[in-house]
């Protein structure tokens, strides 16, 4: 199942109103497909023309994280990485 099919189902399970950024985001952090950070992915959309803050950039990949559709690590520099859950590199 995408990361989109699993956001639509959590929204619907959870009677939550689904927003188009969070779907973009998601889009988005999957064509990527590796750990990333917000302002790495937030670079990457603004690259592709798409206009969007890096707080609803955060915003959403904290909710993905909280609503279990993704991980997420911190590093060394007190960094939090994102990454696609059953992703090899995942974060544990």
């Amino acid at each position: 199942m995408s990361l989109i099919n699993d956001i639509n189902l959590y929204c619907r399970e959870n009677k939550i109103r689904q927003i188009g950024k969070r779907i973009i985001v998601a889009q988005h952090f999957m064509i990527i497909g590796e750990e990333v950070n917000g302002d790495a992915l937030w670079r990457s959309l603004r690259k592709s023309q798409i206009k969007i803050s890096l707080a609803t950039v955060y915003s959403t990949l904290n909710w993905l994280y909280e609503a279990g559709l993704i991980d997420k690590k911190t590093t060394i520099e007190r960094k939090n990485l994102f990454v696609l859950k059953g992703c090899p590199d995942k974060a544990r």
